[in-house]
């Protein structure tokens, strides 16, 4: 049990995002997903949200969705997932 906890707690933490991935015109898109069997496309939608606020407002700058989608994860077969595409505004 002792080798089985940290495996546990690695496996469900694990996150990737593609960082900011720059579309033309102002426009950026964020594609995340994290594994966990108690993670929805909720929170993994509101990973993305958090990471984009971030980026505009080092720009000072503020976030506009443009589009925004999220799956839940399906156990064994796929994580959760969500695609942002937003641009920066004016404040």
């Amino acid at each position: 049990m002792k080798k089985a906890l940290p495996i546990l707690l690695v496996l469900a933490g694990c996150a990737t995002s593609s960082g900011i991935v720059p579309m033309g015109s102002n426009e950026y898109l964020i594609s995340r997903s994290e594994k966990g069997f108690d993670t929805t496309g909720s929170q993994v939608k509101a990973d993305a949200l958090k990471e984009a606020n971030a980026f505009c407002n080092e720009q000072n700058m503020q976030l506009e969705i443009i589009k925004v989608t999220s799956k839940d994860m399906v156990p064994f077969k796929s994580d959760a997932q969500a695609e942002l595409e937003f641009r920066c505004t004016e404040l």
